[in-house]
């Protein structure tokens, strides 16, 4: 582990480096000057391949030596001050290519006219590439985004600032004008926009930069076309890092004198201690394993190679951020810049503003600050990054595509899209969105409550499965009793696709649509992860739908259930909605359905087919202790209860939300009960006049009654079932690998 914190800013940036490459091409190519020249191939490391042997510590000390140096070069070098550069970055195929020697000579000869030499970059690329500035860290020379160079460079014209290590002592707001003045060369005066990247402090430093250039062209012609902030130092100032970093720079006042002339035989105390700081708030715990492995890995030549390797290894720090300037840039640009870019000011930021943030960040607390940003300005998203720490541009993340998406459409790529229908655009989810919902959100709970479907002919027979339900060129609506809590919805949905291949769409109650959004009664979307997360002032952006989007659920509206039948669709209706779903103490089973016949209207409107469903199950798997009007009736509690209630949109049109009690009841799960659906015999309404209002309530009350007996026999028909009782059921359901048998069918049927 000799040189661990050393080495660890490129490390995280590219742990696979060191395993995939033999040379690399240098990010340097011509210098501006009249001797420019095309940098040719450099060798670095070996491969353990191409020795026959494991990477030594010194392999990987040298590799991380090489790429400090070839970050210290570039295709073409600005000087802005002396210890303040910018570096032109090309492709690698620019690199490589025959032109780039010709382009090379082609830039030298423009002498000291640099808006030729910009002109002529401009031109190796007819204008195509938007201007793009990276601005670098506390360490001045952005190392975490080695990584991201080349795929930028493709995509932009990728400018990037570099400020020496070692002999910089440049003020904050000497920082801001240098950059701003930059810009004026690069963008201003070629008539050009520029994207600001700023990482860590580079992301403190970027709306500095912005500001000053607002102040100067004014609000509406601001030459930033966008910012990206990566983990930025904005919020500094609420960690302990002015306080800790002056300290941590003061140990290389016990350093001995022989370590200013000659190199030191051990590291030096500030290498060891800030290596250790290193290591202990950069890395996110991908990166630490992926830097533990290769350092587990390499070899070592004997006690004097450990000593030369530890001190060369610590060294690399020393070298590349030495104490004084760590302790001259956290007191004067950081702790400074803090309070120049100040709320006020970051609130009137007319510049739109995409910031990224790993939620692993150990270093400033940036996830917080992601949110504080999105309120604060004017217009910013945020972009959160899962398991990513303060170097959240490593090989897992794609900057280039982070801002070819941005809000700035830098491409301008988005055009103004149709805004999409739910009714008319939704499209029946995939066989591998079937598979992945049924098998990670359906199946368990099928595991659990074994369920049983039955479905019936129009003479009112019932049949085991769903063979009876009818498939119709119409409009085809389900209405069900809503179990309790009811959980039961996916196995509802999942049934009918996979046997009948009917895509039921569930009309919800609007909470569902706020965050309840998963068949297992989770919240939020569902399936796998999203490593990436966006939202706004106005909530998530291009959210992750859940399944009740993927499979088809909308807002249950009049508007959305009459346009659902008037395209043909199939939808699934709960009358009893909220009442049912939460009824109280001695209500299990019982059916709460409004007055109003209205469903019927629109089904008969339309020529529809209603096929009701009985639902058992749910109310028996667990005991109501308290149901929601005893709850609203506690001291206290009540009142709080009851606002929250009143605070939801109700489901129904015609009612407030005061009039329905959007309260769950408070349960102690019992034994899972075994769940039954029996699909009631179809009702055709082509024969009934949507006009007719006591046609259409006669009907009403035949579904109603059709469900109700449905209701009744099962309640009766399951105490035939052998396997009613769980835990005999699931026994024999792990040693057999199949379902358990229940009633014989006649049950249902006499």
């Amino acid at each position: 582990m000799v040189g661990f914190g050393g080495a660890i800013p490129l490390l995280f940036a590219v742990p696979s480096a060191l395993r995939s490459n033999t040379n690399t091409i240098p990010l340097g190519g011509a210098r501006r000057s009249s001797s420019a020249a095309h940098t040719s191939l450099r060798s670095t490391v070996e491969t353990p391949e191409a020795k026959n042997d494991a990477f030594t510590i010194r392999d990987v000390i040298q590799y991380s030596k090489n790429t400090y140096r070839d970050l210290a070069e570039g295709c073409f070098i600005t000087k802005a001050t002396p210890t303040i550069s910018f570096h032109h970055i090309r492709p690698l195929s620019d690199r490589i290519s025959h032109g780039a020697r010709a382009l090379d000579e082609r830039l030298a000869g423009c002498s000291d006219d640099i808006s030729e030499m910009y002109e002529e970059i401009r031109a190796t690329h007819d204008n195509t590439k938007p201007l793009l500035l990276y601005l670098p860290g506390l360490d001045g020379v952005g190392i975490s985004a080695a990584q991201q160079f080349d795929d930028l460079s493709n995509a932009f014209e990728l400018w990037r600032m570099r400020v020496d290590p070692v002999h910089d002592r440049s003020t904050f707001a000497e920082l801001t004008i240098t950059v701003s003045n930059f810009i004026k060369e690069v963008a201003v005066e070629q008539n050009r926009k520029v994207i600001i990247v700023g990482e860590s402090f580079g992301g403190l430093l970027a709306p500095s930069v912005a500001m000053r250039l607002e102040s100067i062209a004014g609000k509406d012609d601001s030459p930033v076309m966008g910012l990206v902030m990566v983990n930025p130092a904005t919020s500094f100032d609420k960690t302990n890092w002015s306080t800790w970093a002056p300290i941590l720079a003061s140990l290389r006042h016990i350093e001995s004198e022989e370590e200013e002339g000659i190199s030191p035989s051990f590291p030096t105390p500030y290498s060891v201690l800030g290596g250790m700081a290193l290591s202990l708030t950069i890395p996110d715990r991908s990166q630490f394993d992926s830097i533990f492995k290769i350092f587990s890995e390499t070899r070592t030549d004997g006690l004097q190679d450990v000593l030369e390797s530890m001190r060369d290894g610590f060294g690399i720090l020393a070298d590349n951020l030495p104490a004084k300037v760590v302790e001259h840039r956290v007191v004067n640009w950081c702790n400074v810049g803090s309070q120049v870019v100040s709320e006020k000011r970051l609130g009137s930021l007319n510049v739109p503003t995409l910031f990224i943030g790993g939620d692993e960040d150990s270093m400033l607390p940036t996830k917080e600050e992601g949110d504080r940003l999105v309120q604060l300005m004017p217009d910013c998203t945020s972009m959160t990054v899962r398991d990513a720490g303060h170097f959240v541009l490593d090989d897992r993340f794609n900057l280039t595509s982070a801002i070819e998406e941005a809000p700035f459409d830098p491409f301008k790529k988005k055009r103004k899209e149709k805004k999409y229908d739910p009714i008319t655009d939704w499209e029946v989810p995939s066989d591998e969105d079937i598979h992945e919902a049924s098998a990670n959100r359906v199946q368990p709970l099928r595991d659990l409550l074994s369920p049983q479907f039955f479905s019936t002919g129009p003479d009112g027979k019932r049949n085991v499965g769903l063979g009876k339900v009818p498939t119709t060129n119409g409009p085809l609506l389900f209405v069900a009793n809503h179990q309790l809590i009811g959980l039961d919805l996916g196995m509802i949905i999942a049934q009918l696709l996979e046997e009948r291949n009917i895509a039921a769409r569930g009309l919800a109650h609007p909470i569902v649509f706020q965050g309840g959004n998963a068949f297992g009664g989770g919240a939020g979307p569902t399936g796998p992860p999203q490593r990436i997360t966006k939202r706004n002032k106005e909530g998530p952006v291009d959210p992750t739908p859940g399944d009740f989007q993927t499979f088809g659920a909308v807002m249950v509206t009049p508007k959305n259930f009459y346009r659902l039948m008037a395209t043909g669709q199939t939808g699934l209706l709960f009358p009893g909605g909220v009442r049912e779903v939460f009824h109280g103490k001695g209500e299990a089973y019982e059916l709460f359905w409004p007055e109003k016949v209205d469903f019927v209207r629109i089904a008969a409107r339309f020529n529809a087919t209603i096929v009701p469903i009985s639902a058992v199950g749910s109310a028996d798997s667990g005991t109501i202790l308290l149901d929601s009007e005893e709850l609203l009736n506690l001291p206290f509690l009540g009142d709080r209860l009851k606002n929250f209630s009143e605070s939801t949109i109700s489901a129904r049109f015609d009612q407030s939300s005061s009039d329905e009690r959007f309260v769950p009841p408070i349960l102690a799960p019992g034994v899972p009960a075994r769940h039954y659906f029996v699909f009631g015999k179809p009702f055709d309404t082509s024969t009934v006049d949507h006009g007719d209002r006591a046609a259409c309530a006669n009907l009403y009350g035949d579904v109603k009654s059709e469900l109700r007996r449905g209701l009744d026999d099962v309640l009766v028909a399951r105490g035939k079932d052998p396997y009613k009782d769980f835990a005999r059921r699931v026994a024999v359901e792990r040693i057999s690998g199949k379902q358990a048998p229940t009633f014989a069918i006649e049950e249902l049927n006499t």
